[in-house]
């Protein structure tokens, strides 16, 4: 007898969890999303800075990422 109560227990508990579970995995997953888009404007705009200051001068080297070609200037600076 209590092995069975265990088992619907268990199967109640479990039909309610996982929408909630699932609910919170797409929440997750869309807020993830929002990270990517903004840490990809950011290396948008480090990128345009590094264009800008190969532009006044200073070439970029080829192993070199754009965020330590701009270091690379301003400690030149």
């Amino acid at each position: 007898m209590t092995y069975k109560l265990f088992i619907e227990a268990y199967a109640t508990t479990s039909m309610v969890m996982f929408p909630i579970l699932v609910f919170i995995i797409i929440l997750l997953i869309r807020d993830l999303g929002k990270y990517s888009k903004i840490s990809e404007k950011i290396n948008n705009v480090i990128k345009n800075l590094s264009e800008d200051v190969e532009d006044k001068g200073l070439k970029k080297k080829v192993n070199e990422s754009f965020l330590s070609h701009i270091s690379r200037y301003i400690n030149k600076k």
